[in-house]
């Protein structure tokens, strides 16, 4: 499949960076230090549901469907 020049990232990772910096923003009050923020980065990525993690790995077909179908533009993901 070609790569459009205007499409969007399709990577999954993207929303499980997203969901991730969701989970630690959750925190209150900020961290600390550098440590801290590694410590709860660590903890939020142990604690996505594996459920999560699966769709976004089956969702990858119907993304792929999409961007083709708007020529690489704007999709729903």
């Amino acid at each position: 499949m070609p790569w459009p020049a205007n499409s969007p990232d399709l990577n999954p990772i993207e929303h499980m960076w997203d969901e991730l910096c969701r989970r630690v923003q959750q925190h209150h009050p900020p961290p600390a230090n550098l440590g801290q923020l590694l410590q709860w980065l660590q903890q939020e990525w142990n604690g996505v549901p594996r459920s999560f993690i699966c769709n976004l790995i089956h969702s990858m077909r119907q993304r792929c469907v999409e961007c083709l179908a708007y020529n690489g533009g704007h999709t729903r993901y």
